[in-house]
């Protein structure tokens, strides 16, 4: 590898199926290689190429012979829990044909087992643990000879040395968002859709996340947020704009500035937009400025319908609080997507049956019924690893780990089929109780890939994921024998994981306490 010049490949995987449209055919490139790339793309001697395969709906073969077209020095992906083997794949035939190539792994997965990770999949040399600027700006460094700093003693570095897996911690998050580059936006083809976060973090703590950013939400200033919106609109002339915030208005105050500027800025007149945010930080007033800022949506989690179930799910919300936002939305005249999780802790037919009946109730525009996913670091994986919660873990094979499709838990208290059928039921009783029969329609249409899966595997009672249209032939064989993660593992990670988070709290409480005073 030469010390005066780096070329690296940062991959977004290809997607094996498409089941979800929006996600497995995105329009929008990945926000998280945008933000590495603005990250490092100033240190002398630097040169990327980003290849996000789902966005620009690239084959495995043609993934590759993009990448190898680049002959980098390093590639570096990023990946969720259900892309990590693909991404796994990847790195396999990379290693297979070009030895000295180095292989990186980011992301939550790996964030969440982070030896386990390495240990299923010995394509890759390295992960960063973590959240992911930092500690790649200081790889770039020490490849290129810039710094003295070796690579094992980077924090948030996982590799290999001496036929063993070493970790230096988890990579600590930055505190001021302002100080961050803009995203490489420019690296991409133009896109339909972007997604901008103006803040990472979440102050809950639900049983079914592993809020990767931190329980401390870390804002960017008003004037940041727009100095990026206009640069996106001005130069790439998108249709549409969402807000990739795990809670958009968790600092009110914040929030209404930020709307009064979009406004002023007439954001809304040059693109489409949506939110996702939490009953508890919305009033009357935020409501009639989305309205006036042309919002097209606002998507609020309300996730259950069972009040015993809320109570226990870490969400910090209850059933005033939702028919608040949702009286709110109504009298602004402001649509609402609604996210629901069926197969809780303890889940049962009839505590399905209420999660169906309010949201018949609250009849959102866009209803969405997943089904509870184990992912590692959670504390559902936790639950399910050691048998309780009505729980079962049924596989660690990654791929089957869909939150529309399901295949990873089966329930004690609900049959597999059952739970499929509660699933089609939600959504046509939300829409066929209220008369919505063309809105049913162009749902099923816009959706029709991921629909005709769910029916197919209902009616032919597929056990597992099987349509993998994009599958290459060689897949399954790469990773037979490969080591998989045991329930143990899937306990601690969980807990590894409580720990690390409070690590941050106190970090943040100490550097940057003016982040814990929000609205002020």
């Amino acid at each position: 590898m030469s010390k005066t010049r780096l070329k690296i490949c940062l991959v977004n995987p290809p997607v094996l199926a498409v089941l979800e449209p929006w996600y497995d055919e995105p329009d929008f490139p990945r926000t998280a290689l945008a933000c590495l790339a603005a990250f490092i793309k100033d240190i002398p001697g630097v040169a990327i190429l980003i290849v996000d395969a789902k966005f620009e709906q690239l084959s495995f073969d043609k993934c590759l012979e993009k990448i190898e077209a680049f002959e980098p020095d390093l590639v570096g992906f990023t990946a969720f829990t259900n892309e990590i083997k693909p991404a796994a794949y990847l790195a396999h035939k990379l290693k297979e044909k070009h030895k000295n190539m180095l292989t990186l792994i980011g992301g939550v997965h790996v964030t969440a087992i982070p030896k386990q990770t390495m240990q299923e999949f010995p394509s890759f040399d390295m992960a960063i643990i973590g959240e992911g600027e930092s500690p790649l700006l200081e790889l770039c460094n020490s490849l290129l000879h810039i710094s003295d700093k070796t690579i094992e003693s980077i924090q948030g570095i996982c590799l290999r040395k001496d036929g063993k897996i070493i970790q230096n911690g988890h990579a600590e998050r930055i505190l001021d968002l302002d100080t961050l580059p803009m995203p490489a936006w420019d690296m991409f083809k133009p896109a339909q859709t972007y997604f901008v976060q103006t803040l990472r973090g979440c102050p809950f703590n639900c049983q079914f996340c592993m809020n990767p950013n931190g329980q401390v939400a870390r804002k960017r200033c008003v004037e940041n947020v727009i100095l990026e919106l206009n640069y996106i609109i001005d130069t790439f002339k998108p249709k549409h704009i969402s807000f990739g915030d795990e809670l958009f208005s968790v600092d009110m105050n914040r929030t209404h500035d930020l709307l009064d500027a979009m406004i002023a800025h007439k954001i809304g007149d040059k693109v489409t937009w949506d939110v996702q945010t939490h009953v508890k930080f919305v009033d009357q007033e935020m409501f009639y400025k989305f309205k006036k800022a042309k919002v097209e949506r606002v998507e609020i989690g309300v996730e259950t319908g069972d009040e015993e179930i809320m109570k226990k799910m870490g969400k910090g919300i209850s059933m005033s609080k939702i028919m608040d936002a949702y009286t709110f939305a109504k009298n602004a005249q402001v649509p609402i997507g609604t996210f629901f999780i069926i197969g809780q802790p303890n889940e049962s037919v009839a505590s399905i049956n209420k999660t169906i009946d309010l949201a018949v109730k609250l009849n959102p525009n866009l209803p969405m019924f997943g089904l509870m996913t184990p992912y590692p670091g959670t504390e559902v994986a936790r639950i399910a690893a050691k048998g309780e919660g009505g729980y079962r873990l049924k596989t660690t094979d990654w791929d089957n780990y869909s939150k529309q499709l399901g295949g990873a838990l089966e329930f004690a208290n609900l049959t597999k089929r059952q739970i499929e059928f509660l699933q089609i039921k939600a959504y046509t009783s939300v829409f066929l109780k209220n008369g919505r029969i063309l809105d049913f329609l162009k749902l099923l249409w816009e959706y029709r890939k991921g629909a005709f899966e769910l029916l197919k595997k209902f009616l032919l009672g597929k056990k597992e994921l099987q349509s993998k249209s994009n599958k290459p032939k060689d897949y399954d064989d790469i990773f037979i024998g490969e080591k998989q993660i045991n329930k143990q593992e899937f306990i601690d990670s969980r807990l590894n994981w409580i720990k690390k988070q409070k690590e941050e709290i106190q970090r943040t409480r100490k550097e940057m306490p003016i982040l814990f005073k929000l609205g002020e």
